[in-house]
C-alpha cells in the first residue's frame, strides 16, 4: 500500500526495525545513537557500503561495544567522509529547493496556511469517524448496548399502567361539603373529577361549596392525592439521567483521545468547525439512535397514553434525544478541556452526579437560587418536559407548587378566564422549571400554556447544546495557543 502511494507522487517516510520488505523503499537511512547519521542511499547499496550479507548485520555494527563506545561518532564521520554522502545527501541538497531559497535575496513574507473546503473536510473527517468506530468493535457494542439493557430492565420493572392519566393523576373519592357524596364517588379518576367541577361551578350551590378551595381549580388541586405518578416519575428520571449519561460517555474521550492526530492536522489546513461538527454529526447520530431504543423499550411494555403537542411517544423521544445531544455536547466539552484520557474519565462522575443533585427529584429545588443552579443541568430539563407531557403534578410529588395539566374531558366546559392555583399565581413561574397549568374553567388556555412550556424546555436544551458547542470550539482554539 505504502509502495502504492509513493508512485502516486506522494513522500513516505517510515521509521521501522523490520527489514523484511526493505527494499521497496527507494532510500534507507540508518541512524546510529545519539541520531548520527550512519547512512542515507538506496537499500541495495547499503550492503555494499558496510559489507554485510543483511540489514540485520548491519543494525549490530553500528551498535557500540565495551571495546568501542565511539562507533556512532566513527560511523557518522566515514559516511560523510564516502561519495555516497557526496551523491545522496549532498548533491541533491546544493541542487534543491534548499539552495534556491539560499539564492533568494529577500525573505518570503509569512502567510498563515489556507484552511480546506470545509465541508469536505467534514465529510472525510466524518467518513473516517465512522470507520474508526466501524473497526473498535467491542468500543461499538458497548455503546450499541447501553439503551437496549437499560431499556429492557425498565421494562420489566415498569408496571404496564404506569403511565395512564388515572395512575398519573389520582383523585380518590372525597367527601366535600354541601354535596352530596354519591357526586364526588370519583373512583379515583380525574377526568371524572374535572367533569363534575366544571358542571359544579355552573351550579350556584356547588359553586358556593367550592369557593374554601378557591374555586373548582383549587378543588382539582385538593382532589388530586399526595404521591399520584410517583412510580411514573421514578421511570422517567432513570430515563432522563441515562440520556444525560449516554451523551456523556460518548463524547469524554472523542477529543483528548485524538490529541497528536488533531495538532499535527490542525498545522495543515485542518478547520475547527469541520472537525467539532464531525464529533457531533456521528456522536449525535448514536445518541438519537439510543434515545431511540430507550424510549421504544419503555413504550414497549408501559404505554404512553397522554401528551401535549404530538402524539406521547413522539414527545418522549424528542425530550430524552435532545437530552442526550445535550449531554454529548458536554461531554465534548470535557474531552476539549482534559489533557488525556485518564482526566477525561475522571470529569465523568463529577459531571453526572450534579445531574442527579439538580434533577429535582432527591432533593427539591426549593428557593430561587437552586433553581438557577438546577437550569444548568439537561436532566432537571428533561424531566420537567416528560412529566409535562405524561402530566406529572410535581406538588403532590414533592416539588414546587403545581402547575401541571390533566387532560380536558370528552366535553370541554364552557370558556371563561384561566386559573392558576397555588403559591405561584404568576403563570410565568410555573412554566419556569415544574409542569404547566391545569384549569377547570378554561382548558384552552392551560392547553396553550402546556404547549408553550413544552416548547420552552425544548428551547432551553437546544440552547444548551449550543451553548456547548461554543465552549468546545474556544478551548479547541485554545490547543493551538498551548500547542
Amino acid at each position: 500500500m505504502l509502495r502504492k502511494l509513493a508512485d502516486k507522487g506522494h513522500t513516505i517516510v517510515l521509521v521501522t526495525h523490520a527489514t523484511n520488505n526493505i527494499n521497496a523503499c527507494d532510500y534507507v537511512c540508518f541512524l546510529c545513537q545519539g541520531g548520527r547519521l550512519a547512512y542515507f542511499g538506496p537499500p541495495d547499496e547499503a550492503k555494499t557500503y558496510f559489507g554485510k550479507a543483511d540489514f540485520a548485520e548491519i543494525y549490530s555494527s553500528l551498535e557500540p561495544t565495551e571495546a568501542n563506545k565511539n562507533i556512532p561518532a566513527e560511523a557518522e564521520a566515514r559516511f560523510k567522509a564516502s561519495s555516497d554522502y557526496q551523491k545522496y545527501v549532498q548533491s541533491p541538497l546544493q541542487q534543491g529547493p534548499a539552495e534556491q531559497a539560499n539564492l533568494q535575496q529577500g525573505a518570503a513574507p509569512v502567510t498563515r496556511s489556507r484552511r480546506g473546503n470545509a465541508f469536505k473536510q467534514f465529510w472525510i473527517l466524518s467518513l473516517r469517524y465512522i470507520k474508526l468506530l466501524h473497526n473498535d468493535t467491542g468500543n461499538l457494542l458497548i455503546l450499541l448496548l447501553q439503551a437496549p439493557i437499560i431499556g429492557i430492565i425498565l421494562l420489566f420493572m415498569a408496571d404496564a399502567h404506569i403511565f395512564d392519566p388515572d395512575s398519573v393523576a389520582n383523585c380518590p373519592s372525597q367527601t366535600i361539603p354541601n354535596i352530596p357524596p354519591q357526586l364526588t364517588n370519583f373512583r379515583g379518576s380525574c377526568q371524572a373529577a374535572i367533569q363534575f367541577l366544571s358542571q359544579a361551578s355552573q351550579n350556584p350551590l356547588s359553586a358556593a361549596a367550592l369557593k374554601p378551595y378557591g374555586g373548582p381549580d383549587g378543588a382539582l388541586n385538593n382532589l388530586i392525592s399526595i404521591g399520584s405518578g410517583g412510580d411514573a416519575q421514578k421511570i422517567l428520571f432513570i430515563m432522563a439521567f441515562a440520556a444525560v449519561m449516554f451523551g456523556c460517555i460518548n463524547g469524554a474521550r472523542e477529543i483528548v483521545k485524538e490529541a497528536a492526530i488533531y495538532r499535527r492536522e490542525r498545522a495543515v489546513n485542518l478547520g475547527i468547525m469541520p472537525y467539532m461538527l464531525s464529533k457531533i454529526a456521528v456522536l449525535g447520530t448514536l445518541c438519537l439512535l439510543q434515545s431511540a431504543v430507550l424510549a421504544f423499550f419503555v413504550g414497549l411494555h408501559s404505554p404512553f397514553k397522554h401528551s401535549i403537542l404530538l402524539p406521547p411517544i413522539v414527545e418522549i423521544y424528542i425530550t430524552l434525544a435532545l437530552t442526550a445531544i445535550a449531554g454529548l455536547m458536554v461531554g465534548l466539552t470535557v474531552s476539549a478541556i482534559a489533557p488525556n484520557n485518564d482526566r477525561a474519565t475522571s470529569f465523568i462522575p463529577i459531571i453526572l452526579i450534579p445531574q442527579v443533585i439538580f434533577s429535582g427529584i432527591i432533593f427539591p429545588l426549593s428557593n430561587s437560587g437552586l433553581k438557577f443552579l438546577g437550569s444548568f443541568f439537561a436532566a432537571g430539563w428533561a424531566m420537567a418536559g416528560m412529566g409535562s407531557t405524561i402530566g406529572l403534578h410535581s406538588d403532590k410529588l414533592g416539588g414546587q407548587a403545581d402547575c401541571s395539566y390533566v387532560s380536558p374531558p370528552v366535553q370541554p366546559p364552557p370558556p371563561g378566564p384561566a386559573h392558576f392555583y397555588g403559591p405561584d399565581a404568576n403563570p410565568a413561574n410555573c412554566a419556569f422549571r415544574g409542569d404547566y397549568a391545569v384549569s377547570v374553567t378554561n382548558q384552552t388556555a392551560a392547553h396553550a400554556a402546556a404547549v408553550q412550556h413544552l416548547l420552552l424546555i425544548w428551547g432551553a436544551l437546544i440552547i444548551m447544546s449550543i451553548a456547548l458547542a461554543g465552549l468546545t470550539a474556544y478551548f479547541l482554539k485554545r490547543k493551538d495557543i498551548r500547542g
